[in-house]
């Protein structure tokens, strides 16, 4: 029962990050821009702590968005 817990954390997180970072990236960061590599750098870091969350901690994983979304919005 634990490994079914912990397969759908992983499915929720990977489904919480690719709408975060396909709506994020359509209206924060269009082609060009001047915070457009630190935003994939931010992104990248966000997906990985929440992949990490999800194995270890899936409680983790609403403050760590949280704190991407202030992140995204001080950088543009």
């Amino acid at each position: 029962m634990k490994s079914i817990n912990i397969v759908t954390a992983i499915l929720a997180s990977v489904t919480i990050v690719t709408i975060v970072t396909t709506s994020t990236q359509h209206v924060y960061a269009p082609r060009g821009c001047n915070g457009c590599s630190e935003f994939k750098k931010l992104t990248n870091e966000f997906e990985k702590d929440v992949l990490d969350a999800a194995i270890g901690n899936p409680e983790l994983i609403p403050g760590l968005l949280e704190q991407y979304n202030r992140d995204v919005l001080e950088l543009f």
